[in-house]
């Protein structure tokens, strides 16, 4: 996997330039050990309105480690110079096929909603294997091998993220509701259409936190906890 910087993307968030100056020392792996190259790494699956963001941030400060979440749609505009509003369109979203082609007509050059999940795996991936790093939605989970990361995903009930977005977006009680289930669904649909998995299964995920029960903060501290042991796993593996 090779991505080129050029010199008008010196905007774009330090941290990825930073992993892509360094992909340079890895480009003589083979694609054999590329799997062993990845992590350690956390994934964060999130209900709309759990707070799954902020809760990835202070996961990402306590451990000292990187945070990809909207730097994936500020780096994609920088990166490929396509315009925010059409990235928006289908950041973890599922179009249906009348609504892609409308996408990928404004956008020109191909752009689609298929284009974008092909490049945000890149990304992915790119972030992955210089490890230490916190990758909020984009179905990273899918993407990435489970045995070499943290998988998480965060719930509450629906009043506790109904309220959470009145406050963060001052809407009304039913703007919310529906804001809450129109994410939801598109965050659903878009990791059934490309990834063909239920993202609501709990079965699929390392971790099942729901913050209406416990606060961001010891959410965040049990992450920590457990990102700290698979840290000590591979300390150990490196080791022998």
């Amino acid at each position: 996997m090779s991505v080129r910087v050029p010199a008008i993307e010196r905007r774009a968030d330090e941290r990825v330039l930073k992993w892509i100056h360094a992909e340079h020392d890895q480009e003589e792996a083979s694609p054999a050990d590329t799997s062993k190259r990845l992590g350690p790494y956390i994934t964060i699956s999130r209900e709309a309105g759990a707070g799954g963001s902020e809760l990835a941030g202070l996961v990402a400060e306590k451990l000292h480690w990187d945070l990809l979440d909207n730097e994936i749609v500020d780096f994609m505009e920088q990166h490929y110079g396509t315009p925010r509003c059409l990235i928006q369109r289908v950041d973890e979203k599922h179009e249906n096929w009348l609504s892609e082609i409308l996408t990928s007509r404004i956008g020109g050059l191909g752009f689609s909603e298929t284009t974008y999940t092909h490049r945000v795996s890149k990304l992915v991936l790119l972030a992955a294997s210089h490890g230490n790093v916190v990758i909020v939605g984009r179905g990273a989970k899918y993407i990435l091998p489970p045995e070499q990361g943290l998988s998480v995903r965060v719930v509450a009930p629906l009043p506790v993220r109904i309220q959470r977005v009145m406050s963060q977006h001052d809407l009304s009680e039913k703007e919310a509701r529906h804001w809450v289930a129109n994410k939801d669904r598109q965050r659903q649909n878009y990791i059934r259409g490309h990834f063909h998995q239920d993202e609501s299964d709990p079965h699929l995920y390392d971790l099942v936190l729901n913050v209406g029960i416990v606060s961001l903060e010891e959410a965040a501290d049990i992450i920590v906890d457990s990102a700290r042991r698979l840290t000590e796993k591979f300390t150990q593996q490196s080791v022998r």
